[in-house]
């Protein structure tokens, strides 16, 4: 019989912005060359009975902050699963949807958005969008990764007691004067990258496989992927990257 691996995609009727759904297909394409059935479940605000630890693996992507206080409202009665899941179950969250789990979201129009708490940040919407590449250094499942990706930046992230994802080498980041990328908490990980992430970095998809295999008490699939590919991408890429100019103003480690 087939193992099995499950996955919450968050309201993806909703939160569908930068072609961030691919990382569902990442995660689902390497769960199947380790010949695992992958199921996958959609979870919106018309789903009943919402139990995060149901799942191997969620996912929520980035999305219009018109939904925040809506999801917030869906999410509040699991937020006590939801911070049980992260401490041992890898979760990603990407772009925009970083600021739900945090605490106060300050909008433009001097509104605020009360989040879940789930970790200790603040956000604040951005009065101008800011693209551009992403690069940087960071550590998952024991692994140190280098990721590439790309931002479009409609806020900065405060970190507040929290450890961020990455460190970085050439990008925005939380808020285009820091070299901290992203958020993790537990073995969640809060990142700004779209890409999506998981598609142009399989080591790291392949990392969170790999804690799925661990904390279901699977042996490790030792048959590597071939990420000749990819990692000559990568090469090419920082190349690129690291030759480039930023209007930024030189960051601060913090």
């Amino acid at each position: 019989m087939a193992k099995t691996i499950k996955i919450g995609w968050l309201f993806p009727n909703m939160f569908n912005l930068h072609g961030d759904r691919g990382n569902i297909l990442a995660i689902k394409a390497e769960g199947e060359r380790r010949h695992y059935d992958i199921e996958i479940e959609q979870i919106n605000l018309d789903t009943k009975n919402f139990n995060p630890l149901d799942y191997d693996f969620l996912f929520c992507p980035p999305g219009e902050m018109q939904h925040f206080k809506a999801v917030v409202a869906f999410l509040e009665p699991y937020q006590d699963k939801l911070i049980d899941f992260i401490e041992n179950r890898p979760m990603l969250v990407t772009g925009t949807t970083i600021s739900l789990f945090g605490k106060l979201i300050s909008r433009n129009d001097g509104s605020t958005i009360n989040g879940l708490g789930i970790i200790n940040i603040e956000t604040t919407e951005n009065s101008a969008v800011y693209g551009d590449d992403l690069y940087y250094n960071c550590r998952y499942n024991g692994k140190e990764l280098e990721i590439v990706g790309s931002q479009i930046q409609m806020m900065n992230v405060e970190i507040n007691e929290e450890s961020p994802f990455g460190w970085l080498q050439y990008g925005y980041g939380n808020t285009g004067n820091t070299k901290f990328e992203g958020v993790i908490s537990g073995k969640a990980i809060f990142t700004n990258t779209l890409g999506p992430i998981l598609v142009g970095n399989p080591w790291l998809t392949e990392e969170i496989i790999n804690l799925i295999e661990s904390n279901k008490g699977w042996e490790t699939w030792e048959k590597q992927r071939n990420n000749a590919l990819e990692s000559n991408s990568l090469t090419t890429k920082i190349a690129l990257i690291t030759k480039k100019e930023t209007r930024l103003k030189k960051v601060s480690e913090r």
